[in-house]
């Protein structure tokens, strides 16, 4: 009877861990496929096009490029 109510409690603790780590580590690829969605290539572009944007911008003011 102790023995069962044991390995009851035991089993339950495990299957809670397993559980947690489970949801840690969903949540955790889901955190970096949202982080590393964009390409490297999309984001380079991007930085071209801005950079372009703020030279124009330092044109204007007078600075040279």
């Amino acid at each position: 009877m102790v023995e069962d109510k044991w390995l009851s409690a035991l089993s339950v603790g495990v299957q809670a861990e397993l559980d947690r780590v489970s949801q840690a580590l969903t949540g955790r690829i889901k955190q970096l496929a949202e982080r590393y969605a964009t390409p490297v290539a999309a984001l380079s572009a991007e930085v071209d096009t801005l950079s372009a944007r703020v030279d124009e911008h330092l044109r204007r003011m007078g600075y040279s490029v």
